[in-house]
């Protein structure tokens, strides 16, 4: 999730795309907070299979 505006990024199941990687960089490189990862630095995503 990504705050503001705290909607959801991906959710459990949900196929990764180009363009959510792309959203995830923009946020962080504007400052927001993206919460609810593994990883709290958002470099890396855990895919479970």
């Amino acid at each position: 999730m990504c705050y503001p505006p705290g909607i959801p990024i991906l959710a459990p199941g949900e196929i990764i795309t180009k363009d959510m990687i792309h959203y995830i960089r923009c946020a962080k490189e504007k400052g927001c907070s993206v919460q609810g990862a593994e990883d709290p630095d958002i470099e890396y995503l855990n895919v479970l299979r």
